[in-house]
């Protein structure tokens, strides 16, 4: 190391921006607020940060607050392969990583995009693992051993290995990119959102492999895995997995430290756009001591019965925390044994199976399941985007394929997962403006729902501002603000907070939930965040292999853990706790409610700390 054998990496006085030839302010005119939906100027502003050596590292902050960017000086892609402004000093491994090209870091930091098919260009499945050793010059020998050892490191042992990468599914995909940045045995893994498109299962699966390389288990030969791990996420549950945490806020550091003083410190992850740790803000609303509050589910239930607190029902059982679908009306979507293929090179391939469903006026239904288990799919049926092979979907008890697409077009609108596959137009006005101009709109009318849509999503004021500059979070805006200006009665999201901080992700389900609530639009959500699940929809229909596997309240779903074992879904972390020391009582489903079954504020504020070296769990064996 450069400086101290402790350290892994180690930057000081970076600066960097995307536009060339920028001239760069000194690192202490950088003061201030930073806009993380800001395009132009500095996206690292004067970062002075230390990843330890032998240290499992996770980087969160603000979506746009510069995360991907802090990592790509990790290997080198910055400021070595992308053209942008760049000063400063980055020491890797003992390596000036500004004066060393991405191939040569590439020996020992190996890096797993969150685009991971970007990185994926084998024409087999060997190859695809092979391709990295190769070009590192490991000797033949020694490579056919490393491919065998990172696939079952990967659990994907059991694959041909002759199989073309493309065929396979996108968490066996994401599982073959750790494999061959696995296969090159590098001294720093550096992780962008990892498990960002994953399902409940493929995110366990990725963890798992995350939870064994930081432990020095990879069992390859030599090589049990890489010293330091450096991980960007935006998913609080797997940010408490690690043992050190670096917040990101106006582009740079904010608050670093272990895990526990990290994710104890409400106020420094309010101020970075962090969510608190359900459990930590739980037992903080509960008067728990500040330095013994808990992080994972297992220490939150061991400080209830220390306490010997009483669970009390937090909720009517049919109600959502969020005030979401109380009070469904009539029958609107019906699907009877409706089935859907798509034609491949490979024969017709069934997505919908046999889907029996229903949808009433002002519900909002969550629809989950694994990748690849039709719930995209099914969605698309509700609005024409996808005629039933088999079977029948009607609206208002009329056939959907009877209306013509800019009829059900007003009145069910989609707003898709990525909004740069819906938003085309060069202004946020112009953009909004297309649905209701098509629809027929013209004039004052047309005008006023403009109007009233960008004020709904808090856009007003930016009506001439390209949306193409624009954070994912503000672009989502727009999508659904062109939705919004159609009046429509239905909206179907898919997952609608992938690629969201925390912040983004509450204020734009609360907007979704005020459509909801005040003006009664029916809501259909495909998504696999749990979090927003249990806050937002009082309905979950569980899709596996193209069938409707369940069909059940969500609040009755959380507290059974059999069957969320069954569907490999895994309950958020208040769920979780309360379903371990609340008898027969209806679980909680959020922090807020798991406090008041607990007794409420301050109930807990004369507990002594429980003392039994929980403070350490993270650190541990729970990883």
């Amino acid at each position: 190391m450069s400086d101290s054998e402790d350290v892994a990496v180690r930057l000081r006085d970076v600066v960097f921006s995307y536009v060339r030839n920028a001239t760069l302010p000194e690192p202490e005119e950088l003061t201030g607020e930073a806009d993380p939906d800001e395009r132009e100027g500095p996206v690292l502003r004067g970062v002075d940060v230390s990843v330890p050596a032998d240290s499992f590292t996770v980087v969160m902050g603000a979506s746009g607050g510069g995360k991907s960017t802090l990592l790509r000086t990790f290997n080198a892609i910055i400021p070595d392969f992308i053209d942008g402004s760049f000063r400063g000093e980055v020491d890797v491994l003992g390596v000036d990583a500004t004066e060393t090209r991405v191939s040569e870091m590439a020996r020992d930091v190996g890096m797993v995009l969150q685009d991971y098919e970007s990185q994926l260009f084998g024409t087999s499945v060997e190859a695809e693992v092979a391709f990295g050793p190769e070009n590192l010059a490991v000797p033949a020998e020694e490579i056919e051993p490393r491919i065998e050892q990172s696939l079952d490191l990967v659990g994907l042992d059991d694959l041909e290995p002759h199989r073309e990468p493309s065929g396979l599914s996108g968490g066996q995909k994401q599982r073959l990119v750790f494999a061959g940045v696995a296969a090159t045995h590098p001294e720093l893994l550096v992780l962008d959102e990892p498990t960002s498109d994953l399902d409940p299962r493929g995110t366990r699966d990725i963890v798992d492999v995350v939870n064994t390389l930081s432990a020095g288990d990879a069992a390859g030969g030599d090589w049990s895995g890489p010293d330091t791990i450096a991980m960007v996420t935006h998913k609080i549950e797997e940010a408490l997995l690690a043992d050190h945490a670096v917040l990101l806020k106006d582009g740079r550091p904010f608050r670093s430290g272990t895990v526990r003083e990290v994710f104890t410190d409400t106020d420094a992850l309010t101020a970075a756009r962090v969510a608190v740790p359900p459990l930590v803000e739980a037992f903080d609303e509960l008067g728990w001591p500040e330095d013994d509050l808990p992080l994972l589910p297992e220490e939150a239930r061991d400080r209830v019965a220390a306490a010997d607190a009483e669970y009390e029902a937090p909720a009517e059982p049919g109600v959502a925390p969020g005030g979401t679908g109380a009070e469904p009306g009539d029958l609107l979507f019906e699907l009877s044994d409706v089935t859907f293929a798509y034609d491949t090179d490979r024969g017709p391939v069934t997505a919908v199976d046999g889907v029996d469903l229903t949808v009433r006026e002002g519900e909002v239904v969550a629809l989950v399941g694994h990748n690849g288990s039709g719930k995209t799919t099914l969605a698309k049926h509700f609005n024409g985007l996808h005629e039933a092979d088999d079977g029948s979907v009607s609206y208002r008890g009329r056939p959907v394929p009877e209306y013509g697409m800019g009829e059900i077009g007003r009145e069910v609108g989609f707003v898709f997962q990525n909004p740069d596959h819906q938003i085309f137009a060069e202004t946020v006005r112009e953009e909004v403006a297309f649905g209701p101009k098509n629809f027929g709109l013209t004039g004052e009318e047309l005008e006023r729902r403009v109007d009233r849509a960008l004020e709904t999503v808090e856009l007003d004021g930016l009506d001439d501002a390209d949306p193409f500059a624009f954070s994912k979070g503000q672009r989502q805006r727009v999508a659904l603000a062109g939705i919004l200006a159609t009046d429509p009665e239905v909206i179907v999201f898919d997952e609608p907070t992938t690629g969201l901080d925390a912040t983004q992700q509450r204020q734009f389900m609360d907007l979704v939930a005020e459509l909801n609530r005040e003006e009664g639009v029916t809501v259909v959500m495909v998504t696999h965040d749990m979090g927003t699940v249990a806050r937002y929809a009082p309905r979950t229909v569980v899709m596996r292999d193209g069938a409707v596997a369940d069909d059940l309240p969500t609040r009755e779903l959380f507290g059974d853990e059999a069957t969320l074992a069954e569907y490999d879904l895994v309950p958020p972390h208040p769920a979780a706790c309360a379903n371990a020391v609340r008898g027969d009582e209806p679980t909680a489903l959020t922090a807020e409610e798991l406090a008041t079954a607990l007794g409420g504020t301050d109930a807990l504020a004369d507990a002594e700390p429980v003392g039994d070296g929980a403070s350490t769990a993270t650190e541990g064996a729970d990883r």
